[in-house]
Order: C-alpha cells, then structure tokens, then sequence
C-alpha cells in the first residue's frame, strides 16, 4: 500500500503574538459535521478542511484518519480550532468556536482513481473515542472542466414581462456528474457587483438560471459576466464573458391625494390633513428606497425637518405624534404603493400658499423630476 503523504505545518506558542480567546464551557452530547470537506480530492493538491463539533470536547484538536476503503489505517492529520494563534497555517478562522481545520497537500503519488475513509474523531484525556464522523473521499487525477458555449440576452430592459435566461453547456472528462457548480460573477467598472448560480437542466451538461425584471433592483449599467464552471474537487473551468446593461429607470409619481386648501385652526388647536401619492417602479416597490416631501411656506422657508418621509407601512396617525419618528405617518395599507404622510397646520403658521414638492429614489440611485403641489392656509374670519 502507497504511502499518503499529508502535509500540515505546525509552529509553536512561542513562536506566535496572538493571545488564546477563553474555551467554552462543556455542553451536552458531543457531534461532529461536516462543514468544508471536498467530495473528490486531486493528486498533488493542497485543500483546508473543517468540521464543526458540536458539544465541548475539553480540547483544541480533532484527529482524522485516512483509511483505505476497507478500512485500513494510512496516516493521521490534526485540526486545531485555534484561530491560527498556535499554528498559524492550519486554515482556522476564530478560536474555540467549535470549527477545527487544518490545510494539507493531497498525495501525488496516486494516480488511479482510489476511494478513501475519512474519519474524524474526538477523544477524551483517557484517550477514549467521544464521537466520530465518517465520510468517504474520493481521490482521481482529475482534469478540469470546459464551458462550451454560454447563451443569453446583453440587455435586460426596464419592466419587460415574463423572464430572460442565460444557458452555459459545460462538458467534462471525468464526465457531467462530476461538475459541481456553474457560477457568472458580475463586475462593474471593475468592481464585484453581484454573483449567479445556474442550476442544471435535464439535459446533461445544460446550466440555466432565469431572471425577471425585479432582478434589477438596486442595479443599473453596463456590467461584465464572467461565467465558469467548477468540479467537485474545486478545479475550474475556462472563462467565458458577456456583456451586460440593465436598464433602469426612475420611479413615477400619480395620484396625487390632498387637501387643496386648508383654515387655519383656532388659537391652542391644530388641523391634520392625508397627504398621499402613488409611486410606480419598473422593478416593483422594491426597489423605492425613498418617497420625500419639501414642505416650503409662504414666505419662503422650509418647515422644520423638511424633506419629510412618506411612508408605504400601513401605521396610522396618533394625534399625540406618538410613533411619528418612527413611521406612524398616516398610512393605510401597506405595500399597496400608496405613500402617505399626515400634514399638520397650527395657528401660527403664516396664511398663504404653501409649496409641497414630491421627489422618490430607487435603489439604484435613480430620482424622479420632483412635482410641486399647492395647499393653501386660509382665515375664513379674514375672507381669505
């Protein structure tokens, strides 16, 4: 039997600045997961495998065997859970949070594809056995994958109907079964800007992932797509890239909800009026990060606060302004569209026209032409 070599390298407390955070207390039954263990391993390979142990095992390492398929015993490998403080190479991320790692160099003596046991194990001081876990590895000189072609539209429009869909045909030597993900990351001006899974068709080797127009939330612009495949043994596939805009325009404001003109109240009184719009977006609501109102007075200033927010959440009014900061503005259904925000006038606002100006944001940083409406304070006492 081959030797498997396995490669982890180990440094001392000394030779470390970082400090230990404290362990965790002991807890119930312990279990192991798997957390980052690859299906199928390459010859000549370096990997980091995790697992997550679940229950205070009263130590900082886990050991793994390697055994052959009949279940002898080849060599041994520790994880650490130390967050890299006393081996700084093990592939740990935080100390003591349950996950133990370790990052070796696969075997390149093996050439023929060979099936493997990989047995994880928790002891105790007595060097008893507290909890294991099993899985079988796979190991084959393994050749990466090809993404044969890659289809779709270069223009995702502003509220069209129905879906568009990116298809990639990927083919591999190892065969179809051995391809594990089909991904298209998204630049935009050279900035990672989102990232797409495909999912497999019936058809052998066919990755398609569909998109309706509320995909363009929050986006817009000319994007780069750069889609590849990758194996179960995470080596992959060539580059193939398409050029993306999505279109996305502003939102739209109608239905226009208010009182045209309003008397003032008398002295110690106020008078409170439903200010509401309707906001359209091409993306639905989802993408309205904000529905604003300038309040502009008479004699040219603004009210205090202004631009106020108008809501969508359904909380009303409370004429004690209770929950006002925090979106009771008079709303009446939410989710409907509708924006509302309740307006308020007391005796000692100047009389005359006030200017209400309505402007709305989506997520994609697209404001609308703002639209001016009048309300006017009146004295009926003073016939005007």
């Amino acid at each position: 039997m081959r030797k498997i070599w396995l490669w982890l390298p180990f440094l001392f407390t000394a030779c470390s600045q970082r400090e230990l955070p404290q362990q965790q207390t002991r807890d119930s039954e312990i279990t192991i997961e798997k957390h980052l263990i690859p299906e199928v391993v390459n010859p000549g390979r370096e990997y980091v495998i995790s697992v997550r142990v679940i229950g205070e095992t009263d130590r900082d390492s886990l050991r793994l065997n390697v055994l052959t398929a009949t279940g002898v015993s080849l060599d041994t490998v520790w994880l650490f859970d130390d967050g890299g403080a006393l081996h700084h190479d093990d592939g740990d991320q935080v100390a003591f949070d349950g996950y133990f790692s370790c990052r070796f160099l696969w075997s390149s003596s093996i050439i023929d594809e060979q099936h493997f046991i990989w047995r994880f194990e928790t002891e105790n001081f007595a060097g008893q056995t507290t909890a294991f876990l099993e899985i079988p590895i796979s190991s084959k000189r393994n050749f990466a994958p090809h993404l044969l072609q890659v289809s779709g539209p270069d223009t995702l429009r502003s509220a069209f109907e129905g879906v568009i869909k990116f298809q990639a045909m990927v083919d591999d030597s190892n065969g179809v079964g051995d391809i594990n993900r089909v991904l298209c990351t998204a630049q935009q001006k050279e900035s990672a800007a989102f990232l797409l899974e495909l999912s497999p068709e019936p058809q052998p080797g066919l990755y398609s992932i569909s998109l309706n127009s509320q995909f363009a939330i929050a986006k817009k612009g000319s994007y780069d797509l750069f889609f590849k495949a990758l194996d179960k043994s995470g080596v992959e596939s060539n580059v193939v890239s398409r050029s993306f805009f999505i279109e996305n325009k502003p939102p739209v404001l109608s239905e226009f909800s208010h009182a045209d003109s309003v008397q003032r109240p008398p002295t110690d009184k106020i008078v409170a009026f439903l200010i509401t719009v309707r906001v359209i977006d091409d993306q639905s609501i989802a993408d309205i990060k904000s529905v604003k109102l300038e309040w502009k007075k008479p004699d040219g200033t603004y009210s205090k606060n202004s631009p106020f927010d108008l809501f969508d959440n359904g909380l009303p009014w409370n004429d004690n302004f209770d929950g006002w900061d925090d979106g009771w503005r008079g709303d009446e259904k939410a989710g409907d569209g509708i924006y509302s925000i309740t307006g308020i006038f007391d005796p000692l606002q100047p009389l005359g026209d006030y200017l209400l100006t309505f402007y709305a944001e989506d997520f994609s940083g697209n404001r609308n032409d703002s639209i001016t409406r009048v309300v006017t304070l009146y004295d009926a006492a003073e016939g005007n």
